[in-house]
């Protein structure tokens, strides 16, 4: 049975009240919206997606990209969960030192991430989560990495000679072989996510 929370957070005497919801859970782990926020801030500052983007990435529920946001953490705390379990993914203490220095360095002085309220102890949590996370990822995408052989490609090629016209097989054997590699590769991770979204009875309280 789907359940929403809601929780009321006073942020100052005469200022506004930050309203955060439960927004899916792993395990015995609540998430929330505020959760959702500190963690897509500490993600922009530590993994731009792009090198140009400058200031914090404040995202609030009720945008269209916070569906997309809870997704990612909420993947993200399971990822976690899992390399905690194999204990992979480590992270040494200077490792996260150095990333809680950034990020405290960044959001020094911001509206938005005071608004949030953040102590310490739950920026050195969501900060050391997601560093794990990021480490049991690459460890998992190294293990489930294919090799494509030449008969491989060469049947794709056949089976889609229309794509390519003219040119000879070996004009695209090494851009065929990257792609069914990385085509291969994400079919991998998406029947990996299901089975430890399964075992950690992962819930998206905002899927639709």
């Amino acid at each position: 049975m789907r359940f929403l929370l809601s929780f009321l957070f006073s942020i100052n005497a005469g200022a506004a009240t930050l309203v955060t919801e439960t927004v899916g859970q792993v395990a015995e782990h609540v998430v929330t919206s505020r959760e959702v926020q500190i963690s897509m801030v500490i993600e922009n500052l530590l993994f731009p997606p792009k090198a140009s983007l400058k200031g914090l990435y404040e995202v609030r529920p009720g945008q269209a990209e916070f569906r997309n946001a809870v997704t990612s953490i909420l993947l993200e705390a399971v990822v976690a969960l899992e390399a905690e379990n194999f204990n992979v993914g480590t992270i040494t203490e200077d490792e996260l030192a150095a990333s809680l220095t950034k990020v405290e360095k960044a959001v020094s002085g911001k509206a938005y991430w005071g608004d949030l309220e953040v102590s310490p102890a739950e920026l050195k949590k969501f900060t050391a989560r997601k560093l794990a996370a990021k480490s049991f990822m690459k460890f998992k995408t190294n293990s489930m990495s294919g090799i494509i052989t030449d008969q491989e490609a060469q049947a794709y090629y056949e089976k889609n000679r229309v794509k390519f016209g003219s040119l000879p097989f070996a004009s695209f054997k090494d851009n065929i072989k990257a792609f069914l590699a990385q085509q291969q590769l994400e079919e991998r991770l998406r029947a990996w996510f299901e089975v430890i979204k399964r075992k950690y009875k992962v819930r998206n309280f905002i899927s639709g």
